[in-house]
């Protein structure tokens, strides 16, 4: 039985049906179908001459440069010691560097090669754009944070051994899910009167334990403490580059040195209500506490000095509160809730213009103001916690849920320890799991 023509007030009968619209279209609409569908890989192939551009323009002195100034500082600070392990490591990350870039070329040609394919043939189906789309967005976001001159460099006190150093994609757990989270190997039970907030600089994990702040080491022991009495604890973060840790309370930033236990507040023009904070190499971020979040920019050096305040425009909308950041080689990780909605979604920017490169709406809507939590995880992926239903749900750095857990008890913070430790802080307990 002969079919009319899909396409509105088209009064042909259809020719054919087309497999990846489901429609049925005449001979004219069928071919208008096809070049629209084969017009859209022109942008694709434009974008990735562009992407190949800023690839070629990428300086990789500069890049290993960065990190040698690193090795090079630890090097003469351990003297003789070290220079037959630099040498080793530093050809390592040479090596690294090159082919990550080489890596990227390749999958360029690849895309083009499949474009040019898809071109000649002239048979291109939504699903071959959708492909082409992501994968193109994939190449955006590890060129630019190539671009942003940064490599994870964990870097230990002196004792030599193969494992002092790893470039970060040395320990990434590819199969790691959560629905396969063993118990906990080690719980170290707490006061529920201690704020939640823990962070780690991968040698030591920061914690808030019987009124003190406490560093355990890697054997999980309580190596140094301090008495706390400067109120409740919002959000803890590390900053590599002053070696110290960041901590804020409601409307006060202080600084702890990791080496002597001394905190010195950090003096601010102005008085912020504060609700999370992230470093960068050169800057410490700090969200406020409202509606129309705003983000607060303090350079690191030389001083710690505010010079930009990010506004709501740049960020959300002002029903929104921006309920947790993590800064990650050259981008920012968000926790958006809307309070009119009561819905909450997790953003990956561009740290420099804040531009989205992707988000994640989560399945929960709740009247009741709570907040979700993130960590970063496995070097490029993510950790969001739900306290109010208990939930782990595990993010890809493309911004697509792995997996999902409900955990007992109920979560609060967590943070990676190293390459294979997740410590989850609990009401009663901080609880750490091998991964």
């Amino acid at each position: 039985m002969t079919q009319p023509c899909s396409v509105k007030d088209c009064q042909r009968i259809s020719r054919a049906l087309c497999h990846c619209c489901n429609q049925n279209l005449c001979r004219i609409h069928l071919n208008e179908h096809d070049d629209l569908l084969n017009s859209q890989l022109n942008p694709f192939a434009d974008e990735l001459n562009q992407l190949h551009e800023q690839l070629n323009h990428i300086n990789v002195k500069t890049l290993l440069d960065n990190t040698s100034e690193k090795l090079e500082h630890w090097r003469i600070s351990s003297h003789r010691l070290i220079d037959e392990y630099f040498n080793e490591k530093k050809q390592r990350f040479d090596d690294y560097v090159n082919i990550k870039i080489h890596r990227q070329l390749e999958e360029i040609n690849q895309l083009r090669g499949r474009i040019n394919q898809l071109v000649q043939k002239q048979d291109t189906t939504i699903n071959d754009l959708k492909l082409i789309s992501s994968s193109i967005q994939s190449l955006r976001r590890e060129i630019t944070q190539l671009d942003y001159k940064s490599f994870e460099l964990n870097i230990n006190p002196l004792t030599i051994d193969d494992k002092l150093i790893h470039i970060e994609e040395n320990s990434f757990k590819v199969d790691f899910n959560l629905n396969t989270l063993t118990p906990p190997s080690h719980i170290i039970d707490r006061s529920p009167e201690s704020p939640k907030p823990i962070t780690s600089n991968n040698r030591v994990i920061l914690m808030h334990h019987d009124n003190r702040l406490c560093l355990l080491d890697k054997n999980l022991i309580i190596t140094k403490s301090i008495d706390w009495s400067f109120g409740w604890i919002w959000d803890m973060c590390w900053s590599s580059t002053l070696s110290r840790f960041f901590i804020i309370t409601l409307n006060e930033i202080f600084i702890l040195d990791e080496n002597t236990m001394l905190t010195e507040r950090v003096v601010t023009k102005e008085k912020y209500s504060l609700c999370s904070c992230t470093c960068s190499d050169t800057s410490l971020y700090i969200t406020t506490n409202e509606l129309g979040s705003s983000i607060c920019e303090f350079r690191l050096l030389p001083t710690i000095e505010l010079i930009n305040r990010w506004q709501p425009s740049d960020l959300c909308q002002i029903n929104e509160i921006i309920q947790d950041m993590v800064f990650h080689k050259g981008t920012v990780a968000f926790i958006i809730e809307n309070q009119i909605k009561h819905t909450k979604r997790m953003e990956l920017r561009l740290a420099q213009t804040f531009e989205e490169l992707w988000s994640i709406q989560f399945d929960i809507v709740d009247p009741l103001h709570n907040a979700f939590r993130l960590c970063l995880f496995n070097f490029d992926e993510w950790i969001v916690i739900d306290w109010k239903t208990s939930q782990l749900f595990y993010i890809t750095k493309n911004g697509q849920i792995k997996s999902t857990c409900v955990y007992d008890p109920v979560p609060y913070r967590c943070c990676q320890f190293g390459s294979d430790m997740l410590a989850i802080s609990t009401k009663n307990s901080i609880n750490f799991h091998k991964i």
